[in-house]
Parts: structure tokens; C-alpha cells; sequence
């Protein structure tokens, strides 16, 4: 049980971060191409792609979880292929390779029972991008949870994308910077299997602020 004064070991310090985008110059017209650009670009461009794009979808939780099955929805109109591209657990993946072999599978699946698609229509191409992220303080820290839960009120969507995403993911560390935080700094590791037990891709950024708040927030009878 955590009282209002329990202090931790060492501060948590929230960042925010923004993806500069940087074209790679490479663009698909159909699903063949889309296929042979995925096992081929760097793995910034399938993180960017899959991952970044929840920095997109601040307010409202997307209909697809990531660019590709964006593209095969609308510019393919492949529905079904679509589905199976959006339904991929990413939070499931260790590693970017793995992510990559896992869409790879899926697109020649679907190639090998299905004809192929038309091609995309003129300037509908999917255009293959990396993005360097620019990572700031944000002038916000906590040394109790009552101060943790404050902060997270306040700062931008970005800074719970980067330390549940970006963190992990970009940065190999072994699970979202708040748990680490809560297990090892503030000594809750009850807190943080609750944290790591979200599915962070069922929430848009601030739905998922809003589950964080829930599972943290202390209960009227003097616990969490």
C-alpha cells in the first residue's frame, strides 16, 4: 500500500517527443510491391509505419492500428486484408525483425489465396517513410504516485506515447518506462503487473492515459 508521502527512490522524469518524418523515397503502387519494399527497408521505416503511428491518433482510437492496413483499406480496398494487417498484436513482438516477418507472412498468405489486388490508383502509392524522433523534457517529474498521477494529468499525449512505446521498442528496454519506474522506484511491483498487463493498442493515447490514471488511482479505502 502506497501513502501520499511515500517517496521514491529517484524521480520519474516525463519526456515528449515528435516524429520528423523522412522520406526513404520508396513507394508501392500495388501488394506485390508493397510485399518486396517491407523485407527490404530499414527497420526505422516498419517501426515508423507500424508503432509511430499511434502518435497519430491522439484523441480518437484508429479503425486500423497501423499504416499498411490504413493503405490496403482504403487505397487497395482489400478489407479482409486489411483486418488481418490491423489484428497484429505488436505489444507481442520483442523486436522489430519480428514484426517485419510477421507482416511478411501475412501479405504472402493472403497473395497466395486471393488474386491480386488492383494497384492503387495514380498518387495513392504507399510511400515508404522513417522518422527521427526529437525527444524533449517536459518539465514535469514525480517522486510519490499522488505526484506521478499529477504529472500524467498534465503532460502531452506524446510523453505517454514515448515512454510506452518508444521506450520499449526504440529503446529495448524490458517494458514501458512507468512500471519499471513504479516497480523499482516506488516499490509497487503490484502496480506495475497491472500497468504491463494493458494492451496499450486498444486505446488511443489518451484512452490509455485514462486506463493509467484508473489502475493507479488511490481508493477511498486508504489503499491503491
Amino acid at each position: 500500500m502506497t501513502k501520499p508521502d511515500d517517496r521514491a527512490r529517484r524521480p520519474f522524469r516525463f519526456f515528449e517527443c515528435t516524429g520528423l518524418i523522412r522520406p526513404t523515397g520508396k513507394h508501392a503502387q500495388d501488394l506485390s510491391e508493397l510485399l518486396s519494399l517491407i523485407r527490404i527497408v530499414d527497420p526505422g521505416v516498419i517501426y515508423h509505419h507500424t508503432h509511430q503511428y499511434f502518435l497519430k491518433a491522439a484523441v480518437e482510437a484508429p479503425e486500423y492500428y497501423n499504416d499498411f492496413a490504413v493503405w490496403a483499406a482504403r487505397s487497395l480496398e482489400e478489407r479482409a486484408l486489411a483486418e488481418k494487417l490491423a489484428n497484429l498484436d505488436l505489444y507481442a513482438f520483442s523486436g522489430i525483425e519480428k514484426v517485419r516477418a510477421a507482416l511478411t507472412e501475412i501479405v504472402v498468405s493472403y497473395l497466395g489465396e486471393n488474386p491480386a489486388p488492383r494497384p492503387a490508383r495514380p498518387g495513392d502509392a504507399f510511400y515508404f517513410n522513417d522518422a527521427v524522433t526529437i525527444v524533449a523534457e517536459s518539465g514535469f517529474a514525480a517522486e510519490s504516485l499522488p505526484a506521478f498521477l499529477e504529472a500524467l494529468d498534465r503532460v502531452g499525449t506524446s510523453s505517454v506515447y514515448f515512454h510506452f512505446f518508444e521506450a520499449r521498442f526504440r529503446l529495448r528496454r524490458p517494458a514501458d518506462d512507468f512500471s519499471i519506474w513504479i516497480e523499482g522506484d516506488l516499490g509497487r511491483p503490484d502496480l506495475a503487473r497491472k500497468i504491463r498487463g494493458l494492451d496499450p493498442y486498444q486505446y488511443s493515447l489518451e484512452g490509455l492515459r485514462g486506463r493509467i490514471r484508473s489502475l493507479l488511482r488511490p481508493d477511498p479505502a486508504g489503499g491503491v
